[in-house]
Parts: structure tokens; sequence; C-alpha cells
């Protein structure tokens, strides 16, 4: 069920005016998310004060306090996407305090330390859309990045660091044979496992779990510990790199096997992405 903050939210993303340069078709977001005091989804990720390391990952040295975080975000979907940023209470600003606007090919935003927050893009304005989750914050300075379908998934993201994909799922997961339960415009799929601490992943969404963030306790798909160059780099779209820990599409019948032999290859689909 949805609440009545989430109602009026869309409501206000509905009549907020297309500025001469962007696309008219993608929903402009209000200029910025409402601030609360922690936006994160993933229990165990990026916006936990007590992140989950993946397993069989040894941390890497963290960055000395004070440098500034920066994120990359290239979009490879095909198409203008809507982005949106938000910070947890407290949180400075992000440099230049970008609020909202449309994703054509690529943008940079820079964190100063002790940011943490999200970014959540779609093909409409919708704060339930799949999202980057990050933080770089005292006392240690690691950062950290999730992606995270908990609430509901829009589009395929990925991030990498250092050219190594740490976190995300570039599956189309609307084109992976799954129906979705709960569809909203745009299309999302919003996630019926959202309030499900241990999960397991919902039909639809089980091709990603372990890469992205499919319930709130998935903390195979964090990345604390990884991304310690001071640069994240994301992309958006099913030919974006992906962890190794993806797993191909297959029946759901071979989900305890893969689960107990460990996860297999990459598979990268071909199919449109409109």
């Amino acid at each position: 069920m949805f609440t009545s903050t989430y109602i009026a939210t869309w409501a206000l993303a509905l009549t907020t005016p297309v500025f001469a340069d962007e696309p008219a078709m993608v929903a402009r977001a209000p200029q910025a998310e409402a601030t609360s005091a922690v936006l994160g989804t993933a229990s165990g990720g990026a916006l936990d004060p007590l992140a989950t390391r993946p397993p069989d990952v040894a941390p890497k040295a963290a960055l000395a306090g004070g440098a500034d975080l920066t994120i990359n975000v290239v979009n490879s979907f095909g198409v203008p996407l809507s982005i949106f940023y938000g910070s947890n209470a407290g949180a400075p600003t992000p440099v230049g305090n970008p609020g909202s606007g449309v994703l054509t090919s690529s943008t940079k935003v820079v964190f100063p330390s002790n940011w943490a927050g999200r970014i959540t893009i779609g093909k409409t304005y919708d704060p339930l859309g799949s999202k980057i989750e990050a933080s770089f914050v005292a006392p240690n300075y690691v950062p950290d990045v999730d992606i995270s379908y908990v609430d509901g998934f829009s589009v395929p993201i990925s991030c990498s660091c250092s050219g190594v994909a740490v976190t995300g799922c570039n599956i189309l997961l609307f084109s992976d044979g799954h129906t979705c339960g709960h569809e909203g415009p745009g299309p999302i799929c919003y996630n019926p496992e959202q309030d499900v601490p241990e999960g397991p992943a919902a039909p639809f969404f089980e091709p990603c779990a372990g890469a992205a963030y499919t319930y709130p306790y998935d903390n195979d798909a964090n990345s604390y510990g990884q991304c310690n160059s001071g640069v994240i780099n994301c992309c958006v779209g099913s030919k974006c790199p992906a962890p190794a820990r993806q797993h191909g599409k297959r029946e759901l019948s071979d989900v305890s096997k893969r689960r107990s032999r460990g996860r297999g290859g990459v598979e990268v689909l071909e199919a449109s992405e409109e």
C-alpha cells in the first residue's frame, strides 16, 4: 500500500514542468528528494553504519579523510532517463547541489567526505525505482556503494571501481521471462520483498539476487572496501559490466543448486531496452 507521502511525491512529479532542453517524454523529478534520517533500502549496504562486506573479499586500504568521492554515471540504456539525488540527514551537499534532471549520456557528481545518500534512475520519476546507494563517512572513510532493487526495478545498473564491477546487475528483468506482480508506469516493477528482511528474492527479481540488493539483507550485493580510488563508475543498461557473482538466466528450479555450488558466469542480454 502506498503512503500519502509517496502519492504526493508522485503527483508532484507528474505536474513538474519539462524544461526546454529536456526530452518531453522524461519526467523531471522534484528539485531535490526529501531528506530523511537514513535513505538506505539495503540493510547491510552502503547506507548502513555497519555495512556488510561481501564474503571472500578482503578490504583495501581506506582513503584518507577529507578527500572527495566522485561518482560517474553513464547512460547505456539507449533513451534519456530521469535521475535524482537524495542525501541522508546531516550529510554535506554534493558539489553543485544537483537535485534532479535528465540523464542523456553521462554525468559526474562530486561528494564531500561524510556524504551518504542515493541516486535514483528510471524512465520516469519514481522514488521506488532502481538506486545507487553510496557513502563516504567517518571514522574510516571507506567508500561504499551498492545497487538496490529493494523498492523496485526500473533500469539495470552496475557500478565498478578501478575497472572491476563490484555491485549491480545488468539483466533487463522485464525481458528475462518472469512476470512482474505489481507493475507501475515506466515501466517499474515494485518489489514485494521490500519489507521482508531475509527474502528470498521474488521470482521477477531473483536473477539479480546477490549482485544487486533484491531484499533488505541481500548482503552479497554490497561492495564495502572495494572502492578505494575515490572514483566510482556506474553504468545503466544491459551491456554494462556486471560483478562476477551475477548469475545468468536460468530456471528457478536451479536456484537451490546455484546457492550450494556458487554463482555462475555473467550473461549479457541483447534484448531491446525500450
